[in-house]
């Protein structure tokens, strides 16, 4: 008799869903879930790391690059766009948290995003 297994592997789209869905409900607070963290001095090739990683051009002006933390996911799918929004911090007041949250765009297909990237840092600045 042979039993089958079925092998899970990181990029797993399946075990990568489900791991966003537990960060979107703020697991991460209580349990370790697997991520990628860029920290470096300035001007050390944080934006470059990211953009080899991603293939999304960041820029390269100071001020806009390091002025907030970037969560990117990255999701295997049939549809190409891509989702924006502002994740308010866990300590953030609810009035702050009510303004950022209403901060989405969504763009039809990855190559606009880039196109627009770093207009789309310039308006997330000014919230």
């Amino acid at each position: 008799m042979t039993v089958s297994r079925e092998v899970t592997t990181l990029s797993d789209p399946m075990l990568l869903e489900k791991v966003d869905k537990l960060r979107d409900l703020n697991i991460g607070q209580h349990v370790p879930l697997p991520q990628l963290v860029v920290a470096g001095d300035q001007s050390s090739g944080k934006s470059s790391l990211l953009e080899s990683l991603t293939g999304i051009p960041f820029p390269k002006d100071q001020s806009l690059c390091t002025r907030h933390a970037t969560q990117i996911t990255s999701r295997r799918n049939i549809n190409d766009r891509v989702d924006i929004r502002i994740i308010p911090g866990p300590h953030a007041s609810e009035e702050h948290r009510k303004e950022v949250e209403g901060f989405q765009m969504h763009m039809p297909s990855r190559l606009k995003f880039c196109e627009q990237f770093e207009e789309i840092l310039k308006k997330v600045s000014e919230t």
